[in-house]
C-alpha cells in the first residue's frame, strides 16, 4: 500500500490507546528500576520505602494508615508490610491515633527525617541525569499533556 494511503488510516480500535499504554509502562519501568537501584545500592531504600517516606515528610502531623495507603493508591496490605519494614529500620513511629483508637499514625523518626533528605536528594539527582538529554520545553509539554490526560480520566470526569 503506498505511504500517502497508510496516512490517511487511522489506528484500529483502541490502538492508539493500547500503544500509549505501553509507551507509559515502559517508561514507568525504565525510570523505576534506575531509581529504586540507586536508592537500593545507596541506602538499602526500595523506592515503595521511598514514597513512604516523601508522603510523611510531606505530613509532619503523621498519617494514619488508611490516609497512607490511599495516597500512595495500594492496598492496606502493601502499607502494612512497608509499615512494619520500616519501623525494624528505625526510620518511622507508629502511634494509636487519640482521635480514634482503632486508627494508628505513623511519622518519620529523625533518623528516617535524616536519610530520607539524603535520598531524596540523590532521587532528584539521579532523575536529573536521567532526563539531562529532553529540553526543558519538551519536558513542559509532555508534563502539560499527562496532566491533561490525567484529568480527563478521573472517573469524576466520565459521561
Amino acid at each position: 500500500m503506498p505511504a500517502a494511503l497508510k496516512e490517511n488510516i487511522g489506528p484500529a480500535y483502541g490502538q492508539i490507546e493500547t500503544r500509549l499504554w505501553l509507551q507509559l509502562l515502559s517508561l514507568h519501568g525504565e525510570i523505576f528500576a534506575s531509581l529504586n537501584a540507586v536508592l537500593g545500592a545507596e541506602f538499602g531504600l526500595s523506592l515503595a520505602k521511598f514514597d513512604v517516606l516523601a508522603q510523611l515528610d510531606r505530613t509532619r502531623d503523621g498519617l494514619a494508615l488508611g490516609q497512607l495507603s490511599q495516597n500512595l493508591k495500594v492496598s492496606g496490605g502493601n502499607v502494612s508490610g512497608l509499615v512494619q519494614r520500616l519501623l525494624a529500620d528505625d526510620l518511622i513511629s507508629k502511634e494509636m491515633s487519640s482521635e480514634d483508637r482503632r486508627s494508628f499514625i505513623v511519622r518519620l523518626t529523625p533518623k528516617g527525617e535524616a536519610l530520607f533528605r539524603k535520598a531524596a536528594d540523590v532521587h532528584k539527582k539521579h532523575l536529573s541525569k536521567r532526563l539531562e538529554n529532553i529540553p526543558a520545553r519538551e519536558l513542559d509539554t509532555a508534563l502539560s499533556v499527562l496532566r491533561s490526560l490525567s484529568l480527563k480520566i478521573r472517573p469524576e470526569n466520565k459521561k
